[in-house]
């Protein structure tokens, strides 16, 4: 009992995670890899909106359950990446054009956006206005206060279900890295997307979907694009499952 209880006196007196240090460690493993990624528009504007998302994270994180590990540097990092890679793979393959300076920016849809990944890293590193629809009141809090932080005014959050939006003359791009129920998922995207837009959806690497709910939803064209990304210790088999909307 004495062992037990000293456990608990010392557990009480541990410190808080110091948001700031967390964001610097987040900054310092980033910004190497920046030029190997190559679709961020400004690094140095970039790097600073992660270190601000980086501590916004760490102090809200263990009170609203956005990450496992809120307050772990690496575990930040990895979601940042899985959240670049797919957009800069499916860039390099022509899949997906950035904006031109003649051209109007592009919209993007982040369906279920928790933490803000992918929305708030896609809207920090490329020209585009990125609407991050999240249907849980503290999420969407988060979302809004994290965009606040980082600056960025291309970013709108839409606290509520994805099913009730406004699509007005239609998205260029709907992501969601948290894949629920697929089916619905195609749904929502045919219905947000205008003709020739993209669904990208974040996976596994051995994640399979039912190519006739996507076509149902007047999606085709699936593209696979996959890579391995360190999470922890081990490598993660990752995946971008792109399709076209007709």
């Amino acid at each position: 009992m004495k062992k037990t209880a000293s456990k608990k006196k010392t557990a009480s007196k541990r410190k808080p995670a110091d948001p700031a240090k967390i964001a610097a460690q987040v900054r310092a493993q980033i910004a190497p890899a920046l030029p190997a990624i190559g679709i961020i528009t400004k690094n140095a504007e970039f790097l600073d909106r992660i270190e601000h998302l980086a501590a916004t994270l760490a102090l809200w994180g263990p009170k609203v359950n956005l990450t496992a590990n809120p307050t772990d540097p690496d575990e930040i990092v990895f979601h940042i990446f899985d959240s670049l890679i797919p957009i800069s793979l499916a860039v390099t393959s022509k899949i997906l054009k950035l904006r031109l300076p003649s051209e109007p920016e592009r919209r993007i849809a982040d369906i279920g956006s928790g933490a803000g990944f992918p929305g708030l890293m896609i809207a920090a590193a490329l020209n585009a206005h990125v609407t991050l629809v999240e249907s849980r009141r503290k999420r969407a809090s988060f979302l809004e206060a994290a965009a606040m932080e980082m600056g960025l005014r291309n970013v709108r959050v839409e606290a509520g279900r994805a099913e009730s939006m406004a699509v007005g003359n239609g998205f260029d791009l709907v992501t969601a890295r948290a894949v629920g129920n697929p089916g619905e998922l195609f749904k929502i995207a045919g219905r947000l997307l205008h003709l020739g837009g993209l669904l990208m959806l974040y996976v596994s690497g051995a994640y399979r979907f039912k190519q006739d709910d996507a076509r149902a939803a007047g999606l085709i064209d699936e593209t696979v694009l996959s890579y391995d990304l360190r999470h922890g210790k081990a490598e993660s088999g990752r995946a971008a499952v792109i399709w076209k909307r007709r």
